[in-house]
């Protein structure tokens, strides 16, 4: 078989699985269908292995081409997964750092096993040694590369993964800086093993300290939710006290005004001019404060919070029904429900408030047990919400959307789940929480 061939055979073989491995655990977080990503990468990839072949031939090391089209590689790996960037980027490395190591160890092996002054390491032998120690360690790092990703894509902290993902591309370009180039005389020292090793080291350690970062993280964020719920719940009490301070106001001006009233009221009695006075209670009805405070349940902060809302809804002319059957004691924690039911209708009349060419309307349920609770909000809603990666896009800024993150997670955090859809030009929100 002729050198061309040969090291064409070799690069395909020794490639291809690490597609695979960079791709698998996204393939339901891709931009398009993945047989036709698969498609693309394959033909680049017989590209790449025929000028790789070429370069053999004409006495080059073909690393200049394998390099070229690593960059090719990554770029269409970085637009075809639908995620944060710098994720993207901090994962690619990683699979990356794992085919050096690879490489690397499958190079050395050769070189102590079959030693000889003219040795290539691109030859069937070097094919077929690769392939053992990749099949050997596959299913691990199948394994621990879908781990990673969930660990990954679990935090949400865009400043930390902006400079993450250098620790990965750091490794990666030291290693190939001195240790890049596959030659007998490089690769036939301990030297060469001991810097892959190093590559396989600082994986594990990196991973190993980013997991505690994220949990880190993870108890930060919670904080920064709970830190969030009780401003949320303080804003919400701040206006239930301005409008009590209005009601007392109001109530005070009316019974100052009251005795003038019944002075006119006796006045047209004793003249029994009833004519005249029934003009005067209709035109002192209509000066008359409408309370709108209602009790919707129970339970004296949640109804608070309805109540806020509820004057919400009046002030754009939403149609506002709610029944809830909440008891005064409630199985889950007070603050965290009001500001989980807070956020619900905050987003139902946002989405209500601007549309003013049908009535629009909110329909608020609930179910209270002994162990848990179920909370609905159905709202009129314009157009389908746009869902990217099991998680909505915001309407009011870029990126991602943070009132059903945060429900979801309120949620989930009680041993529940949160369940968001969109039919027919209604929003449906479904929350159930246990004590």
């Amino acid at each position: 078989m002729n050198l061309f061939l040969i090291a064409t055979i070799n690069l395909f073989a020794i490639s291809i699985p690490y597609h695979i491995l960079a791709y698998y655990p996204f393939r339901d977080r891709v931009r398009f269908n993945i047989w036709k990503i698969s498609a693309v990468v394959l033909i680049l990839q017989i590209i790449n292995s025929f000028y790789y072949g070429y370069s053999i031939v004409n006495g080059g090391s073909g690393i200049k081409v394998e390099y070229l089209f690593a960059v090719i590689y990554m770029t269409i790996y970085f637009y075809c997964v639908k995620d944060d960037k710098c994720k993207v980027l901090f994962l690619y490395f990683f699979a990356t750092d794992y085919v050096l190591i690879l490489r690397g160890l499958s190079a050395f092996l050769e070189a102590c096993l079959f030693y000889s002054d003219n040795m290539v390491f691109y030859s069937l032998r070097s094919t077929l040694i690769h392939t053992i120690i990749f099949v050997i360690s596959m299913p691990f790092m199948l394994r621990f590369f879908s781990h990673a990703k969930t660990q990954v894509l679990s935090i949400d902290a865009p400043l930390f993964w902006r400079t993450a993902w250098l620790l990965p591309a750091f490794n990666t370009a030291i290693i190939m800086l001195f240790t890049g180039k596959l030659d007998l005389e490089q690769v036939y020292t301990f030297h060469f093993l001991f810097a892959r090793a190093l590559l396989l080291l600082c994986v594990f350690v990196i991973y190993f300290i980013l997991l505690q970062s994220f949990d880190s993280i993870k108890r930060q964020a919670v904080l920064a939710e709970q830190s969030a719920i009780q401003e949320h719940l303080l804003n919400l009490q701040k206006k239930q006290q301005q409008q009590m301070l209005k009601h007392i106001e109001q109530t005070k001006t009316a019974r100052h005004d009251l005795k003038q009233h019944l002075n006119v009221i006796r006045a047209y009695t004793e003249s029994n001019d009833i004519k005249a006075l029934q003009c005067y209670l209709n035109s002192y009805e209509h000066t008359l404060y409408c309370d709108n405070y209602k009790t919707y349940c129970k339970n004296f902060a949640v109804n608070a919070v309805l109540n806020y809302y509820g004057e919400e809804a009046l002030r754009y002319h939403i149609d506002y029904d709610v029944i809830c059957n909440l008891d005064e004691t409630l199985p889950v924690n007070e603050a965290e429900l009001c500001a989980l039911i807070g956020n619900l209708i905050e987003n139902a009349v946002e989405c209500c408030k601007n549309i003013t060419d049908k009535k629009c309307f909110i329909k608020i349920r609930s179910v209270c047990e002994k162990n848990y609770i179920a909370f609905t909000v159905d709202n009129t809603c314009e157009k389908a919400p746009v869902l990217q990666n099991g998680r909505f896009l915001s309407t009011k800024h870029e990126g991602y959307g943070t009132g059903t993150y945060s429900i979801t997670v309120s949620a989930q955090r009680n041993g529940g789940t949160a369940e968001f859809h969109y039919t027919d030009g209604v929003f449906f929100a479904s929350v159930l929480l246990y004590g």
